[in-house]
């Protein structure tokens, strides 16, 4: 049998969701994903720190992956 080692996702704000679907939808769209300057925009969020947050709920929630000090790494898991 094979092993079922995907982590559980918890459910997202629609915020979150919404944050979700940019990143997806620029990622498609651009090759490369989004800088968090870009989110802001596409947001239309205040702050970088902002976006930063929402991102770090969808890492903690299992719906995306980033890479420490790596810019526009982040990953979607689907």
């Amino acid at each position: 049998g094979q092993e079922m080692n995907t982590p559980i996702k918890l459910g997202l704000t629609p915020k979150q969701q919404h944050m979700k679907t940019l990143i997806k939808t620029f990622t498609d769209e651009n090759g490369h994903a989004p800088s968090y300057e870009e989110l802001m925009t596409l947001s239309n969020l205040r702050s970088t720190s902002a976006v930063h947050r929402i991102i770090h709920h969808l890492v903690a929630r299992g719906h995306l992956q980033l890479l420490p000090g790596q810019p526009r790494s982040l990953t979607l898991i689907d």
